[in-house]
């Protein structure tokens, strides 16, 4: 079931469907983006993750995540993720409209229930 729920996520976000994405959480949802260029963002609440999954779609003309591995366990899961996509704007990290963008990285989610609490995405 947790698998089900990452994966609608996933289908979710790769179709620009907030609704979706917004489907899949809880009400105090916690995102956090991480990145290794010194980069984080901490987002708490579903409307908050609403508010920027609007304005970060509009961010790529193009954009999608593949599930490399998945493991679940104790209301756990960690994935391992590939990110493609093609700027729209240019970008605060120096990513210029028009060039493509391609982020290996690794998604943990927490769970209450069968909705997504907790989202940490590092690349």
């Amino acid at each position: 079931m947790l698998d089900e729920v990452i994966a609608r996520y996933i289908a979710s976000y790769n179709a620009r469907d907030i609704d979706g994405m917004i489907g899949c959480v809880t009400d105090d949802v916690v995102f956090e983006n991480i990145s290794n260029t010194g980069q984080s963002m901490r987002l708490d609440g579903k409307d908050m993750m609403r508010q920027v999954a609007d304005l970060s779609g509009n961010a790529f003309s193009y954009r999608r995540q593949r599930l490399v591995n998945v493991v679940t366990g104790a209301g756990k899961a960690a994935a391992e993720i590939e990110f493609e996509g093609k700027a729209a704007v240019d970008l605060p990290n120096g990513i210029r409209a028009g060039e493509t963008v391609k982020i290996r990285g690794a998604s943990f989610f927490e769970f209450r229930g069968n909705l997504l609490c907790r989202i940490a995405d590092y690349s």
